[in-house]
């Protein structure tokens, strides 16, 4: 038993849903952590979609060249029983000014970087807010290298 995985949400380029789904975990739940997960016990009860359906979709949806963006990603790969080694992923990119084991919220970084706040509804986390966010940051860090970079260029 342990954490196991009960929602996916995958996010394409231009911040839309390419897939999602609620997940029945294989074992008994004995806790929700609705607060952080937003998942409450009416959410799965006609849920019939199991980890492999998930796993099945995911592979056909990926190559072991798709980059795979979000936050403390290896959590999310040990929920899907995956392996994936083309990873960006923001907790390491924004690291935590103390280094490892530490990591950023990713509440924290959006406040930060960009301003928006997230992760605000007292019903649980938003994994399609969360999936977007990420993606967000990345483009923000991108298009800020890229400002300072042209700017060391032209001196």
């Amino acid at each position: 038993m342990g954490v196991e995985l009960a929602r996916v949400t995958v996010v394409g380029a231009d911040l839309e849903p390419v897939y999602e789904s609620l997940v029945m975990p294989d074992n008994r739940i004995v806790d929700l952590n609705t607060r952080f997960s937003g998942i409450s016990e009416e959410d799965l009860e006609d849920v019939h979609t199991s980890l492999r359906d998930v796993q099945a979709v995911l592979l056909s949806l990926f190559t072991d060249k798709t980059i795979l963006l979000g936050h403390s990603l290896e959590s999310d790969l040990l929920a899907l029983k995956l392996i994936h080694s083309t990873v960006v992923d923001t907790s390491v990119v924004f690291p935590h000014r103390m280094g490892l084991p530490f990591k950023r919220a990713l509440k924290n970084l959006m406040a930060e970087y960009l301003k928006k706040i997230i992760q605000d509804d007292v019903s649980g986390h938003d994994s399609l807010e969360d999936a977007t966010a990420c993606l967000q940051l990345m483009q923000h860090k991108l298009k800020d290298d890229a400002r300072k970079e042209g700017r060391r260029l032209s001196t």
